[in-house]
């Protein structure tokens, strides 16, 4: 214990962080004996195994293909776009009163449990007579509906 005495003398460290410092170079030497006790193995010709990841690689990538297929361009890539796009809505919007839900659903910011509900309301309330009458279905608010207003179209009571 003089040498660790000695040491904290004369760096002027507390005994834990000599301690330390002792714990780490000998962890540092003993990492350095087995590097070199390993080379010295590699020389005496000893074999070492060599592993071929290939079979598996080509496999990970057969995989990815499958589940990524939606995703993927000609070449193989991935795009940028992971959700399939929803259909464009068609020329002259949708009307509102007669629209099934999966026509709903095309509409932005729209999904099932929205066109079910304005379905149901118009089942409960009789057909929208405006667009504006979309804000009394629950969920839809001036957001919702000033992104779906350029969309739709009230048809004939």
């Amino acid at each position: 214990m003089k040498f660790l005495s000695d040491l904290q003398h004369r760096f002027g460290c507390t005994v834990t962080e000599i301690r330390v410092m002792v714990f780490l170079t000998l962890t540092l030497l003993t990492g350095v004996g087995i590097k070199w006790l390993r080379s010295a193995e590699g020389a005496s010709g000893a074999i070492r195994p060599v592993f071929d990841y290939s079979q598996s690689d080509s496999e990970f990538v057969a995989r990815s293909r499958t589940v990524f297929a939606d995703t993927t361009g000609d070449d193989g890539r991935l795009s940028r776009r992971t959700h399939p796009q929803k259909p464009r809505v068609p020329p002259g919007g949708i009307d509102i009163n007669s629209a099934s839900r999966e026509q709903l659903t095309i509409l932005p910011g729209i999904g099932d449990a929205y066109a079910e509900r304005i379905i149901l309301h118009r089942d409960a309330n009789g057909p929208f007579r405006s667009v504006d009458a979309l804000e009394e279905v629950r969920g839809i608010g001036p957001k919702t509906l000033a992104k779906i207003r350029p969309f739709v179209r009230v048809g004939p009571h």
